[in-house]
C-alpha cells in the first residue's frame, strides 16, 4: 500500500508550491526547483513514502524510471543544455526524488559537481517561473504526442 509518512518533509510538501508544479502522473510529481542558479532545474518526486528505488516493487520502478526519462527528455528538447546530470540521493531528504540538473558550459560550476563548495542561490521573478513552467509543460504535451505515435 502507497502511504505518506507524517515526519516526512518531501511527504507533507508534494504539492508545494504549487506553481512550480510541471507535470503529475499517477507515481511521480515534477517540479521546477525555487533555486534556478542552474535554469531547469527539475525535481521528480515519489508521490509515496519510500526510501530506496530497490524497495519499489518492478512495475512501480519502471513508472518511476519512465516519468525521469520523460521529464529528462523534455528538459533537454526545451532547453537544449550541454550536458544533464541525474541525482537520486536520499542522504538529507530520505525520500525518492530526482534531481535533473541541466548544465551549460555558462554555468557558474561548469566540470564540478553541483553540490561542491557555498554556491550562491538564484530566484526568479514570478513571471520568469510562469514562462519556464510554460515552456516545459508546452515540450512535454509536444514530447508525449511523439513518444505515443511513435515517430518523431
Amino acid at each position: 500500500m502507497h502511504t505518506l509518512q507524517e515526519n516526512c518533509w518531501i511527504c507533507q510538501n508534494l504539492h508545494q508550491p504549487a506553481n512550480l508544479v510541471i507535470w503529475e502522473t499517477k507515481t511521480s510529481i515534477a517540479k521546477l526547483n525555487p533555486d534556478q542558479l542552474f535554469p531547469g532545474y527539475t525535481f521528480v518526486t515519489l508521490k509515496w513514502h519510500a526510501e530506496h528505488l530497490t524497495s519499489l516493487s518492478p512495475s512501480d520502478q519502471r513508472r518511476f524510471l519512465g516519468d525521469m526519462t520523460t521529464l529528462a527528455n523534455t528538459l533537454a528538447k526545451a532547453l537544449k543544455p550541454d550536458r544533464m546530470n541525474y541525482e537520486l540521493l536520499g542522504n538529507a531528504q530520505p525520500h525518492l526524488h530526482w534531481h535533473l540538473i541541466p548544465r551549460y558550459t555558462t554555468d557558474p560550476m561548469w566540470g564540478r559537481p553541483v553540490w561542491a563548495g557555498n554556491r550562491r542561490r538564484k530566484r526568479l521573478t514570478e513571471d520568469a517561473y510562469l514562462e519556464l513552467i510554460s515552456k516545459l509543460k508546452n515540450t512535454l504535451a509536444k514530447t508525449r504526442d511523439t513518444d505515443e505515435s511513435g515517430s518523431e
